[in-house]
């Protein structure tokens, strides 16, 4: 067996939820509304996983990009960002920020 396929089998219930989610941000037949809203439930996977969540933008869910991790200080910051200059309250559930669809 080779060890990318005994990877295969070892992943966890979590990571393959986080990396179905991240699929369903990349599919074009899907809504912008639902794509953004799969992506941001992959980041929410990944920060209970990885203690790390992912940066999730628009741009990037249309352009279907890879979603980067953010550092839990750089996370601190944009919420922090959010509630001083744009005065909306962060949502927590591993969201580095909220995005309206354009």
């Amino acid at each position: 067996m080779t060890s990318l396929h005994k990877r295969n089998q070892e992943r966890t219930h979590e990571e393959n939820q986080e990396r179905a989610y991240i699929a369903a941000s990349h599919r074009g037949d899907r809504s912008m509304e639902a794509r953004i809203e799969s992506a941001r439930k992959a980041s929410e996977i990944h920060k209970k996983r990885t203690g790390k969540a992912l940066r999730i933008t628009p741009e990037d869910v249309r352009n279907e990009e890879m979603y980067q991790e953010i550092d839990p200080e750089e996370e601190t910051k944009l919420e922090q960002f959010q509630r001083d200059v744009i005065g909306e309250p962060p949502r927590s559930q591993g969201r580095s920020t909220r995005f309206n669809e354009k």
